[in-house]
């Protein structure tokens, strides 16, 4: 069997050499044991000091990330700088100061940044790794640094404010494949030409040539008649289109679950909101159109887009729906002709639109069993319909 080396703690050392020194110097009187005493106190004069002057001339920021994800790390850096000339520090510790809802959205079990070393005048960057529990909003307050060198007996603190915001996108799953299969739009709603310029095979119309142009563009007839080079111009392909209708306009306390469910009527609209961002995130990694509306809340409508700008804005967009917040109440309205496929998400039941016979009904229940098999963890917290939203 390995040995296990018992830790070491500086002050409950520091005092009981202390306690066994003191007695036997007094009743002795022996000059070993007085300088041994000596020691022990230059070494708590030296503690007290140093601890004093490795938190003075600092100066720290928090650098956020541009969002957060539920589930996944997020790094938070802090950029340390030692304005002393002389004098450097040593073994800083920083903390987020938590209060209020923010202490329920992170995990902490991995969240300080160790600094083993800063120079005068040297500037260092320390990281903490956290991992969001809850979308939404997150407002962080301060930080705190400590210090316990030299010796590690005394420790001292400082708590710094720095109020920012920091904005956590909802869960995001591995959907599977059979999902996508059934919600690419096919025939039709399928690959076609957009009227924009582009680099497809329709024809678009006629332009001067420009360089780096092809021999296949140029369109020769044309030009023998100009007498001059013209080219092809070639319409852009349209990729097919898919719109997601997440129905969140039943109020919270109104929704179906029935009174033997595991699940609260939040849960399941949380679910729906992980649900939705999960189909934003596969159709676009499908090279697919995608658009979002969330009925219910006055939320914008961005149109049709494929770019990773536009899945920032849809998350961002998920991330900031308050469930707290008045509902508008009634009819979704969804344009009947359009050439695109109709994904329509609900928290508790199913409801159908009669103008759209053609769509795709899923609910908040049915999570489980669309996503990819996930890890353990990931599971357990799927099948207990923990909450992701920021109180």
């Amino acid at each position: 069997m390995g040995r296990k080396l018992l830790p070491v703690n500086a002050p409950v050392t520091f005092l009981l050499l202390v306690f066994l020194l003191a007695p036997a110097a007094m009743l002795q009187g022996n000059n070993i044991l007085f300088w041994l005493l000596a020691v022990l106190g230059g070494i708590l004069v030296v503690a007290i000091v140093g601890s004093s002057w490795m938190l003075r001339g600092l100066e720290l920021k928090r650098q956020l990330p541009l969002h957060g994800n539920v589930g996944e790390p997020l790094v938070i850096r802090y950029q340390v700088i030692r304005q002393r000339r002389w004098v450097p520090a040593f073994g800083l510790f920083i903390d987020e100061v938590f209060s209020g809802a923010g202490s329920r959205v992170f995990d902490t079990s991995r969240s300080r940044a160790w600094i083993l070393h800063v120079g005068p005048g040297e500037t260092v960057h320390g990281e903490a790794v956290y991992t969001p529990l809850q979308r939404g909003r997150v407002e962080l307050t301060g930080f705190s640094v400590r210090t316990s060198f030299p010796f590690g007996m005394i420790r001292r603190s400082r708590r710094l404010s720095q109020l920012q915001h920091l904005l956590v996108y909802p869960r995001v799953y591995d959907l599977q494949h059979r999902v996508m299969e059934a919600l690419v739009p096919r025939g039709p709603d399928g690959l076609r030409t957009a009227r924009r310029r582009g680099g497809g095979d329709d024809y678009f119309g006629i332009r001067q040539i420009r360089t780096g142009d092809s021999v296949r563009d140029i369109a020769w007839k044309l030009s023998a008649h100009r007498n001059d080079l013209v080219a092809i111009d070639r319409a852009r392909p349209s990729p097919p289109r898919v719109r997601i209708v997440l129905d969140l306009s039943t109020p919270t306390d109104q929704l179906q679950v029935g009174s033997d469910e595991s699940l609260s009527p939040r849960e399941l609209e949380e679910r729906a909101i992980t649900l939705a961002a999960s189909l934003v995130k596969a159709v676009t990694a499908a090279q697919l159109e995608v658009d979002l509306l969330v009925p219910g809340f006055s939320a914008p409508q961005l149109g049709f887009r494929g770019h990773a700008f536009h899945v920032h804005r849809l998350m961002t967009l998920l991330a900031g729906l308050d469930l707290d917040a008045p509902r508008r109440t009634g009819q979704v309205h969804v344009p009947t002709m359009e050439p695109a496929g109709l994904v329509v998400i609900r928290p508790d039941r199913i409801r159908t639109l009669s103008h759209r016979p053609d769509a795709w009904y899923l609910t908040g229940r049915q999570l489980p069993d669309l996503i990819v098999a996930p890890s353990p963890k990931s599971a357990a917290d799927v099948q207990s319909g923990k909450p992701e939203v920021a109180a």
